[in-house]
């Protein structure tokens, strides 16, 4: 009995969607001293999975005798650092999501299948290099001919061409060894700046950054934000300490290793989805055991861990891509300023129009507040220009005064961007005699027409049908394609600018491997080009012989039902008139709309972001909104459109006179591939409020019976309110 009383459980967080972890006996043998971030793999159910020790506890409330031993201890050290442990346990409270499943999304694929975590390569053993093999083992003889040519050994990769049942074969006739390849810490050599000079602007910002804290640095497009990362970096690798660089899309991933690869000597390392599985664990190793001074990513890197973290670095902070949006709905931005604070270090916020958020902090205090308000000497600031469609609709989305604008500047050398965020040839597929339309048969949106396939498809669900030659409704053949979309627009500009390259940048024409980058050089070699594109085409790019930016199609974010709508398309419009008049040549901005006399578009040009962002500000304190109260929303979706709304209305009601709770309703679009779709909105001016209450109604759907016929969620501090 006492040496019962004695016995310490682990506690495991175990992959699943169970919102606990879970306590198991330590294996045979198991060492007194083991530290939480170590991985084990346990019985679970009737599989075997790789959980994450959390620590241990004395006294369990289950049955002892139901509690099963742990399997294998995978790591004698800590495989997820204790910053990370600590950031993994508080994301999971906060975000109510399962701690096992954070833990998942916080490691390399081939970690969470228990594979090492160090680097390996193969060698031959002094057997091996003796054995005479039999002649029908070819491939196995091959393998290790090849290792006999590479004494040092070969790394998995460059074994590619042997099957892991060869390698494997050959390890068990004790004939090939595995050994762990030595990482050694990354040198650094001072940089050449090759003569750059950063403005008095940049120089106050890089001395302000001399300690731990968030600074928020908003720079105007071009002012140079980027040369106050690269300076920081510096100054961390001249101390020995590395840095993490994130941003918003794959796609910038690339052209900011390049930038970054130019200005420094040491390993560079990235992080991203489009890795693959050995890439992944390769780049976590090496920021993990210092061997990389600098890492670029998306928002998952947030996640990788440091041998001697120096600076953390959100580069356009204010993009919706931060925030994860499917399964663990966490947002990077926000991690990653608690992971400084954790880590005392610095972290930098950079964006010419932060969210809102942001600049609240600064107001309030929270961040450290630097500003560059100018572009370097000889660099113009953009001007813009609204051209106006009132009782105007042009048959092809280019009014005669932006035409006339835009032959002027190719004829001067210049390039154009055109900015529109609809990708496919045209929204719609209408019957002229009785009106009906193309719509998709799983979600409530309609089929877009593309071109280059000659197919109609949905852009939510990915639904795909052959193009009608008759309506569905009348059996007329009277269908017309209406609408906008990026192919359309690349085919009129085709022929009405003949004598210049028109190159389309959007989901579809960038698919393949390399094809993103591929376009980029052609914009690249300066020649006069119509650049066509959606958001990817607006975020974070340097084309430095663009002089003309064109915005269409966006009066629907004027008077959207979503509050945070207009705050976007401030930020849009910046953005994507940022990209022109980068270099030399003075840039300008066409913004076509039926709304020229909009309050807060003429605000933002007329007066600037911080004057346009201070009226949003004051409309949301003055409506009770966020940054001025905290939101949050419970999600429900099922193929009846009924249960979704019944299990919410279950949830409805607040419990604490501080909570506001609203809903249950339909999202704005009810029906999404095939489900339907409802939310719940808890909101209150304390934080510790509205978690206590959303605990409460998580308690009540785990143990509703309607819960378990539906997929129902929980989003904190949600960007995507309908």
């Amino acid at each position: 009995m006492e040496q019962q009383a004695l016995q310490r459980y682990l506690d495991i967080a175990v992959p699943t969607p169970l919102r606990r972890s879970f306590h198991y006996l330590s294996p045979p043998d198991f060492p007194a001293n083991i530290q939480p971030g170590s991985r084990i793999r346990v019985p679970f159910r009737n599989k075997k999975v790789t959980g994450i020790l959390l620590g241990y506890v004395d006294s369990i409330a289950t049955d002892k005798h139901k509690i099963k031993p742990a399997e294998e201890l995978l790591d004698t050290a800590p495989i997820v650092p204790e910053t990370l442990c600590k950031l993994c346990i508080w994301a999971a409270d906060y975000y109510h999501h399962p701690i096992g499943e954070v833990f998942a999304a916080a490691l390399p694929n081939l970690l969470r299948r228990g594979d090492s975590p160090e680097d390996l390569q193969f060698v031959l053993t002094a057997r091996g290099q003796e054995t005479e093999l039999k002649p029908r083992a070819h491939r196995q003889r091959a393998m290790i001919d090849l290792l006999s040519q590479n004494p040092q050994g070969l790394s998995r990769d460059e074994l590619g061409e042997f099957s892991s049942a060869i390698i494997h074969s050959l390890i068990d006739k004790e004939l090939v060894t595995k050994e762990i390849v030595s990482q050694q810490p990354f040198s650094h050599t001072r940089t050449d700046y090759q003569g750059i000079q950063p403005t008095g602007e940049q120089n106050d910002a890089i001395e302000a950054i001399n300690s731990p804290g968030t600074y928020l640095l908003q720079g105007v497009t071009g002012s140079g934000k980027t040369e106050v990362y690269l300076r920081l970096i510096e100054r961390m690798l001249d101390q020995g300490l590395q840095s993490l660089v994130l941003v918003p899309e794959i796609g910038l991933t690339p052209q900011t290793l390049k930038r970054f690869e130019t200005r420094f000597d040491v390993t560079i390392t990235v992080v991203h989805s489009g890795l693959t599985e050995t890439e992944r664990l390769r780049s976590w190793q090496q920021a993990r055991t210092g061997q990389a001074g600098i890492v670029i990513g998306t928002r998952s890197a947030v996640f990788t861990p440091f041998a001697k973290p120096g600076l953390i670095i959100v580069d356009e902070e204010h993009d919706a891509s931060f925030k994860q949006h499917e399964g663990f709905k966490y947002s990077a931005r926000d991690l990653a300023v608690l992971r400084a604070s954790w880590d005392k270090t610095p972290i930098l916020l950079g964006s010419a129009t932060p969210s809102l958020e942001s600049l609240h902090n600064a107001i309030s205090g929270k961040y450290t507040h630097l500003q560059l308000r100018k572009r370097p000497a000889g660099i113009a600031q953009e001007t813009y220009q609204v051209i106006s469609l009132k009782h105007k609709e042009p048959d092809t989305g280019f009014s005669p005064p932006l035409l006339k604008l835009m032959r002027q500047h190719l004829d001067a050398k210049g390039q154009i961007l055109i900015f529109l965020n609809r990708r496919g040839f045209a929204p719609v597929l209408l019957c002229t005699k009785c009106h009906w339309m193309a719509n998709c048969p799983r979600c409530d949106a309609r089929m877009t027409y593309h071109l280059s396939s000659r197919r109609l498809i949905c852009h939510h669900c990915t639904s795909e049908s052959s193009v009608p030659q008759h309506c569905a409704q009348c059996q007329s053949s009277q269908l017309l394609l209406l609408g906008l979309g990026t192919q359309r627009i690349e085919e009129h500009l085709k022929l009405t600018f003949g004598d210049v390259p028109v190159l389309r940048i959007d989901r579809d024409s960038t698919r393949r491997k390399g094809s993103f980058d591929k376009l980029l050089d052609e914009i690249n070699r300066q020649d006069p080009a119509i650049l066509i594109g959606t958001q990817m085409l607006a975020k974070g790019h340097h084309f430095s012989n663009v002089t003309l930016s064109v915005m269409l199609e966006v009066d629907s974010s004027f008077y959207s039902a979503d509050y945070k709508a207009m705050e976007r398309m401030g930020q849009l419009i910046l953005q994507v008139g940022g990209r022109s008049g980068r270099s030399e040549k003075p840039g300008t901005v066409v913004i076509q709309t039926h709304f020229p006399d909009q309050p807060l578009l003429k605000q933002l040009i007329d007066e600037g972001y911080n004057t346009f962002a201070d009226t949003i500000l004051s409309e949301r304190r003055d409506n009770g909104l966020p940054p001025y109260c905290h939101q949050a929303l419970v999600r429900a979706e099922s193929t009846s459109r009924r249960l979704a709304m019944d299990f919410l209305e279950e949830l409805e009601g607040a419990n604490n006179p501080h909570v506001d709770v609203f809903g249950p309703f339909p999202s704005s679009m009810e029906k999404r591939a095939g489900r339907y779709r409802a939310l719940l909105m808890i909101s209150s001016q304390s934080r510790q409020s509205l978690h206590k209450e959303l605990k409460e109604k998580i308690l009540t759907a785990e143990s509703s019976i309607l819960g378990k016929k539906l997929r129902w969620s929980v989003d904190i501090d949600p960007i995507d309110l309908f």
